[in-house]
């Protein structure tokens, strides 16, 4: 999450904690075989985690990670599974991330990252694929990380934490997907399947549940630092 995908500046001031609700909401992303992370991915990774206030807020809504992941495949991810070859090779007992680091153990990351970006710029019909990259993998997640680093400047508190990340999530999913995206990043994630201007499955999943975002936002902005 750093580079290319120009949130590095956010995420270099994410405390420890937060960090690991990334991680965990990247394992959640691959469990379900989503190519990009969103918003009800780190969602997710807040659940899982469990040991923060926006964890307990959460759950005094009514929210807890089994009831979310189930309410996720009802109202339908960001991005679905179908744009991502690595499930299919999972189904098949091959873990992409392991051949991925044994490849570059073996040739380099930078004979990898060429080989991919070779493989990416060949038409279909001569085996190329259209995957996520870099940019693109965190592209949707990127609104509601800025919305988290802003919140904690707003606050002055040095370190983004599980806190405003539940800020971020919740001020970006009252807009439509997409929002402020650019021209690039709608091509980009239209060749993955991105439908524009649906409403964000983070909204959609809160209003199941009867949860209002609004206050919400305003309960999570209420907690002590």
């Amino acid at each position: 999450m750093v580079g290319d995908d120009r949130i590095g500046a956010v995420y270099d001031r994410f405390d420890a904690d937060a960090r690991e609700v990334m991680r965990l909401a990247n394992i959640e992303r691959r469990q379900l075989g989503h190519p990009g992370l969103a918003d009800e991915h780190i969602l997710l990774g807040l659940l899982r985690h469990g040991a923060s206030s926006a964890a307990a807020l959460l759950h005094a809504h009514g929210l807890d990670l089994e009831t979310v992941r189930a309410e996720l495949v009802t109202v339908g991810p960001t991005l679905a599974p179908k744009a991502d070859p690595a499930t299919a090779l999972r189904a098949l007992g091959i873990d992409i991330d392991q051949v991925r680091q044994r490849l570059q153990a073996t040739f380099g990351s930078g004979a990898v990252l060429a080989a991919e970006r070779r493989v990416r710029r060949r038409p279909w019909w001569r085996g190329g694929h259209s995957r996520p990259t870099p940019l693109c993998v965190y592209l949707l997640a990127k609104r509601a990380l800025h919305f988290a680093g802003d919140h904690a400047a707003d606050r002055g508190d040095t370190h983004v934490t599980p806190q405003h990340l539940l800020y971020g999530l919740l001020y970006d999913a009252q807009d439509p997907l997409g929002t402020e995206l650019g021209r690039r990043g709608r091509a980009t994630l239209a060749a993955l399947g991105w439908v524009p201007g649906r409403p964000n499955p983070l909204r959609l999943l809160l209003q199941t549940r009867g949860v209002d975002l609004a206050r919400l936002a305003t309960d999570v902005s209420g907690q002590p630092r």
